[in-house]
């Protein structure tokens, strides 16, 4: 992971994944959504809330992290989940972009600054009617980081070679109207991470896979 790009002094490996980031569009994941349909959680009258997540990746010292945050527990939705930062987006947000900053500043303190955006994954329906645009941020060198107390009870940090691990992974069943759906979920120190997150994250995996395993 120590091959640079001369152009931008990043990672060859970060400028592949930028590659491939710029080739997704505006579209919606269609696997979530037709599996969101097939239980009847998506309907033709659904009227989607758009909102978006910043998907961090810290690099310090060849060492990549995903940034990841766990919710308070007495919170109305999603209490206690493991999520990345973000939120719904407000009027004065400059896209999705602006809205995932916006929101990693609000719940983590990671100023905008010191994240550079690769791109955008597609967006990601979900059971509760909104649609999020994941945008992923990498962040070249060491920040401190603080906890929104209201919402957020912890900040950890997910090791990409963690992340890239199948073995990892599992598949819990679980019952969505009156189907059975299997849906991927890993452990990490004691965080199950599952869900929208999860999701994300599979959408990501074969991204990193190639721009990682290129570097070899």
């Amino acid at each position: 992971m120590n091959a640079r790009d001369a152009g931008t002094g990043r990672p060859a490996w970060v400028e592949r994944l930028a590659q491939s980031l710029e080739k997704t569009d505006d579209s919606v994941h269609l696997p979530t959504l037709d599996m969101l349909r097939s239980t009847g959680r998506w309907t033709e009258a659904t009227q989607p809330t758009d909102a978006a997540v910043l998907v961090p990746i810290l690099d310090v010292a060849g060492n990549p992290e995903l940034i990841l945050t766990r919710r308070r527990d007495n919170l109305v939705r999603h209490a206690g989940q493991v999520a990345f930062p973000g939120g719904v987006r407000d009027p004065g947000d400059q896209g999705p972009e602006g809205t995932a900053l916006r929101e990693a500043e609000e719940e983590i303190g990671l100023p905008a600054a010191n994240v550079g955006i690769l791109g955008r994954l597609p967006r990601y329906p979900t059971v509760s009617g909104y649609l999020v645009t994941p945008v992923v941020g990498y962040i070249p060198r060491p920040v401190e980081l603080y906890a929104a107390p209201e919402e957020v009870a912890e900040i950890f940090k997910l090791p990409l070679p963690v992340l890239l691990d199948g073995s990892r992974w599992v598949r819990r069943v679980l019952e969505m109207g009156n189907k059975r759906v299997g849906l991927p979920e890993v452990h990490w120190e004691g965080h199950r991470i599952w869900g929208v997150t999860a999701g994300m994250l599979q959408m990501m995996i074969p991204m990193l896979r190639e721009a990682l395993e290129t570097e070899r």
